[in-house]
């Protein structure tokens, strides 16, 4: 009979040795579970800097809360667009824009606009009623007006429009030059002044109006009171007041025109369509604390609002003594005054010789 067989003995080196073997799946199960936790934050991370960073292609995505226009190969083609004689004061002093035209609409061509390259006459008495036309109902532009302003808008991106409300021919004129470039597919800016009180009810409530429809047709207003004009200009002569807020108008709109990337038209769409009330503010500063004081300037404008908290959406356009530095230092100075704001921001050559840092300051309450 054979003796039966046991196991061999159990020596220290064995036992160390079992003892790994039977640790060791554990220790891997952590080790991967580590390195899986790991790879979803990295890969959740990636996605979230995708989104941020693609905002400019796709019009699902929400506007950042900063980002810097601007930084495309390929300049947006830009039209402004002067409406009426108080549009088109402004359109004279508007700097032509890089790949861009100026047009001027109006029921006369006067000699002062020799230099603006394109002018559509039209009729007063008819605006009212081809502008009130819904471009979703009415898609087809079948009337002269719209098919000389859609010949004229052609192949653009931005089209700035500026003019007077509480006319016949502006207030109107914006409007149906709005409607014609939503049926093309541009995004829209207008820039419109507001009659003095002292012009009466009949032509306040025109431009009320007006305004109501202008909200309508295009994707931002930014309203300039005249009452708000004299105090800034409460010494000048009527003419010359109204010459300087046609050029505080044109400011805005040249250096627009003048920052924008095509790639920055679609969120500045989106930026523009979520405010209804767009305020303008600009400001001026010098020497050691110069990005202080332009912003406060701005802050301060008549056209400005007088609760900064309010704002929600900002378009700003300075021009710096130090770039990288003073920028940073007036983004995070309206960043503290209006904490709740998203902000699009170009920094635009100086003139030189100009020791000036300007501040401008397009804001959405």
């Amino acid at each position: 009979m054979l003796a039966p067989m046991h196991p061999p003995p159990m020596t220290t080196t064995s036992a160390s040795r079992g003892m790994s073997g039977a640790t060791i799946a554990p220790r891997m199960v952590c080790r991967l579970i580590a390195v899986s936790t790991f790879l979803s934050s990295k890969v959740n991370r990636y996605r979230t800097i995708r989104q941020s960073l693609s905002h400019r292609t796709s019009d699902r995505l929400p506007v950042p809360d900063m980002w810097q226009l601007g930084m495309g190969e390929e300049r947006a083609r830009v039209a402004v667009v002067g409406c009426g004689g108080a549009g088109c004061n402004v359109l004279r002093r508007v700097a032509s824009p890089p790949n861009g035209v100026r047009i001027a609409m109006n029921d006369t061509a006067p000699p002062k606009l020799a230099d603006v390259q394109t002018k559509i006459i039209v009729r007063a008495d008819s605006l009212q009623a081809y502008a009130s036309m819904d471009e979703k109902a009415v898609q087809q532009m079948e009337t002269d007006e719209e098919k000389e302003i859609s010949a004229a808008l052609l192949d653009r991106d931005l089209i700035l429009i500026l003019g007077g409300l509480g006319g016949e021919l502006g207030g109107w004129g914006m409007s149906l030059v709005g409607r014609v470039a939503r049926i093309l597919g541009d995004t829209t800016l207008g820039f419109a002044t507001i009659p003095f009180g002292i012009e009466g009810p009949i032509r306040r409530q025109l431009a009320e109006a007006q305004l109501h429809l202008l909200q309508k047709r295009i994707d931002g207003v930014v309203t300039f009171g005249n009452d708000q004009l004299l105090q800034v200009a409460k010494d000048l002569p009527m003419t010359k007041a109204f010459a300087a807020l046609s050029a505080i108008m044109a400011r805005p709109a040249s250096d627009l025109a003048a920052a924008l990337a095509r790639p920055d038209v679609v969120p500045l769409r989106r930026m523009l369509a979520r405010v209804r009330d767009w305020r303008y503010g600009m400001g001026v500063g010098r020497e050691k604390h110069r990005c202080f004081v332009a912003v406060d300037e701005a802050y301060a404008s008549p056209w400005f609002t007088s609760v900064p908290e309010e704002i929600r959406h900002a378009i700003v356009l300075m021009s710096v003594l130090e770039p990288g530095n003073d920028e940073a230092e007036i983004l995070r100075d309206i960043r503290r005054r209006s904490p709740n704001v998203d902000m699009a921001w170009a920094s635009l050559p100086r003139a030189e010789g100009d020791d000036r840092t300007v501040v401008q300051i397009v804001a959405g309450l």
